[in-house]
């Protein structure tokens, strides 16, 4: 038997439900451990950030479980490095032996872009009211 708790929920249909258990074993969990020693260590996420330090015996990929997207940059002892998809749709990056710094950001991709689109034009609005206005004072004289 399964229970399922949901907190908050006032109301919940499902069409299909569907439970698949898989057993790992001990391989699963000794693979998984040995993946979580090479991890970051002194890790710290934000909203956007995560940041953490890694001391690597050997060139490696930084291997996240971040879904991958353009707006991720990297930084690895503060200079600026490329992402790569690993796993088939996650964040990662090639790291080089020794200790590292790694520091990943999240800005959403066409943000800025937008931005400045909608500050451009608030401005042309701002600009075509106010020679309205002058056109139609002139119109009136």
């Amino acid at each position: 038997m399964v229970n399922l708790t949901f907190s908050n929920a006032t109301k919940l249909s499902f069409k299909n439900v569907k439970l698949i258990a898989v057993p790992f074993g001990k391989s699963y969990q000794q693979q998984t451990r040995a993946i979580q020693v090479h991890g970051l260590n002194n890790l710290n996420v934000t909203n956007n950030t995560v940041t953490g330090n890694t001391n690597r015996k050997q060139a490696s990929v930084l291997t996240t479980s971040i879904p991958y997207s353009t707006g991720w940059h990297l930084t690895v002892d503060g200079q600026k490095k490329s992402t790569q998809i690993v796993n088939s749709g996650f964040v990662g990056a090639s790291l080089t032996k020794g200790p590292h710094h790694v520091r990943l950001v999240y800005e959403t991709p066409g943000l800025k872009l937008g931005k400045w689109l909608s500050i451009g034009g608030g401005l042309l609005l701002i600009i075509a009211s106010l020679w309205q206005f002058v056109w139609q004072r002139r119109q009136q004289a």
